[in-house]
C-alpha cells in the first residue's frame, strides 16, 4: 500500500509541476501543543505555551478538505502526538483516506499504541540527539533510553523509523557516535541545525556553535554518507548548508537572495511552503512551515476553513530559503529533484 501512496504522490507532485498548481501535497500537523517532556531546544516551546486544542470533528473535516485538496501525506506531530487520547482514530481515519502518514514522536508511549497504529503508519521519527549524559540534559532525564527503548518497540513492527538529531553546541563531537548506534537498529538517521526557539516574546535564536564548526559537521556528515551510514537526506541538500552564506542568518526573503552573488545563490534550495506544502499549528492556525510560526499573520481552519488558510499564504511575503536540512530536503522533494526522489526509493525499498 505505501509503495501505491508513493506513486500517487509523484504524480501528483508531476502534474502540478508541469502546470503550476498550487497544493498542499503534504501537510505537517501539530495535533496538540501538550507533551509530556520539556526539551530546552524545542522550537515550538510545546508543553510550555499551552495553545488551545482542536477537536475531532474539525480535524476529520479538514482531512476530508485536504483529500479533496490533492494532500498525500500528513505528518503527525506535536507537542506530543501520543498524549491526545484520539490519537488512534486520527491516525485510522488519515488512514481510512489513503494517505501516507508519518508520526513524529519522543516514543515514551509508544509502547501503548504501537499493536494498534503499526500496519497504518508508515514512518515513525524520533529524536535523539547525543550520548546519553547530553541527550538527557537536553530532553530530560531517562530519554534516551527511552528512545532506544522505542526503536526496538518499532523494529519488532517492523516499522520504518527515522532518528532525528538536532545539532546546537557541544553535541558536534557526537556525529559519527550516533551514526553507528543507529545503524545497529537498522533505522535511518538525519541531522538538522537547530533553529530559533518561539517564546511570548517571538522567535529567538539558540546560542550555538560557529560557521567554521557547522561546516566541519556537514563535512563530516557528508563522509558518513559516503561511508554507507544510514544518512537520510540527499547530497544536494548537504551541498546547500556546507555553502550557507552566514549560519547566524536562518533564511532569506526573496529580496535578500537577491542582493547575493551568483556564486552564493546557486547552492540554495528553492522554497515551495505555501505552495506544495503547509503546516498546521495546535490552534488550527495555518503557515507555510513550522519555522515561520508566530512571524505571519495567517488564517485558521476553525474560521476559514483549510482551502481558504492555505490560500491566503500566497498572499503573504515570508522567507524562500532557509538552512533548516528538512524543509530544504522537502523543497527538493516537492520539486521533484531527482537526487531527492532516489533518496526516498532507496530508503523505502533499503532502510538503515
Amino acid at each position: 500500500m505505501s509503495l501505491i501512496k508513493k506513486i500517487g504522490m509523484g504524480t501528483s507532485l508531476l502534474r502540478a509541476k508541469v502546470t503550476g498548481r498550487r497544493f498542499p501535497f503534504m501537510i505537517n500537523w501539530a495535533i496538540t501543543g501538550r507533551c509530556n517532556l520539556r526539551c530546552k531546544h524545542c522550537y515550538g516551546a510545546y508543553g510550555d505555551l499551552q495553545r488551545e486544542e482542536l477537536p475531532a470533528d474539525i480535524i476529520f473535516r479538514t482531512i476530508d478538505q485536504l483529500q479533496e485538496m490533492g494532500t498525500r501525506r500528513i505528518t503527525i506531530e506535536g507537542g506530543e502526538p501520543l498524549v491526545r487520547r484520539d490519537i488512534v482514530d486520527i491516525i485510522d481515519y488519515i488512514n481510512s483516506k489513503g494517505m501516507e502518514i508519518s508520526l513524529c514522536t519522543n516514543g515514551i508511549l509508544l509502547d501503548k499504541y504501537i499493536s494498534r497504529i503499526y500496519r497504518k503508519v508508515d514512518l515513525i521519527v524520533l529524536s535523539l540527539d547525543g550520548r546519553q549524559e547530553y541527550n538527557d540534559w537536553l530532553r530530560g532525564k531517562g530519554t534516551f533510553t527511552k528512545t532506544l527503548h522505542a526503536m526496538e518497540t518499532a523494529a519488532g513492527y517492523n516499522v520504518r523509523t527515522l532518528v532525528f538529531a538536532t545539532i546546537i553546541d557541544n553535541n558536534i563531537n557526537d556525529i559519527e557516535y550516533l551514526a553507528e548506534l543507529i545503524k545497529k537498529y537498522r533505522a535511518n538517521i538525519t541531522y538538522n541545525i537547530a533553529v530559533a526557539k518561539l517564546d511570548a516574546a517571538g522567535r529567538n535564536a539558540l546560542n550555538k556553535v560557529d560557521d567554521e564548526q557547522y561546516r566541519n559537521v556537514v563535512k563530516r556528515i557528508i563522509k558518513l554518507k559516503q561511508n554507507g551510514y544510514p544518512v537520510y537526506y540527499s547530497d544536494k541538500n548537504y551541498r546547500q548548508a556546507l555553502h550557507w552564506p552566514d549560519f547566524k542568518k536562518e533564511c532569506y526573503l526573496p529580496a535578500e537572495i537577491s542582493a547575493l552573488s551568483a556564486s552564493r545563490r546557486k547552492y540554495l534550495i528553492p522554497c515551495f511552503a505555501g505552495r506544495r506544502f503547509a503546516f498546521i499549528e495546535a490552534n488550527g492556525d495555518v503557515y507555510p512551515c513550522y519555522q515561520t510560526v508566530g512571524t505571519l499573520a495567517v488564517k485558521n481552519i476553525k474560521t476559514d476553513g483549510i482551502r481558504a488558510s492555505f490560500n491566503h499564504l500566497q498572499t503573504l511575503n515570508y522567507c524562500q530559503a532557509c538552512y533548516n536540512l528538512t524543509l530544504a530536503e522537502l523543497n527538493l522533494q516537492a520539486d521533484l529533484d531527482m537526487g531527492s526522489v532516489f533518496k526516498v526509493i532507496k530508503n523505502y525499498f533499503w532502510p538503515g
